[in-house]
């Protein structure tokens, strides 16, 4: 009985094993054009980028901070855009 028992605790963390390794690489995401040209995907690709970077080379991580910086730009530009916008609209030099 005690064999039985402790054989039903190996098959359990065997399976428990098994599992959390398919959950962790359920999450791993092939970088991709299609990532790199969208900033939204780029940023949920960084969110798991722990799971992500062993899967990449050096060029495709080039390919990452390229695209990384490129949507922090893009962000940047859109928030002076709206401020621009904002003061025309509403200055009091009119």
């Amino acid at each position: 009985m005690k064999i039985h028992g402790s054989f039903k605790k190996l098959v359990l963390l065997s399976v428990s094993v098994l599992i959390g390794i398919t959950t962790a690489n359920a999450h791993t995401t092939d970088l991709s054009t299609s990532i790199i040209n969208n900033c939204d995907a780029v940023t949920d690709f960084a969110k798991n980028l722990d799971h992500n970077d062993a899967q990449l080379s050096n060029s495709q991580m080039k390919s990452y901070i390229d695209a990384r910086v490129a949507c922090e730009i893009e962000h940047k530009d859109q928030h002076l855009q709206s401020e621009k916008y904002f003061i025309n609209k509403y200055s009091s030099n009119k």
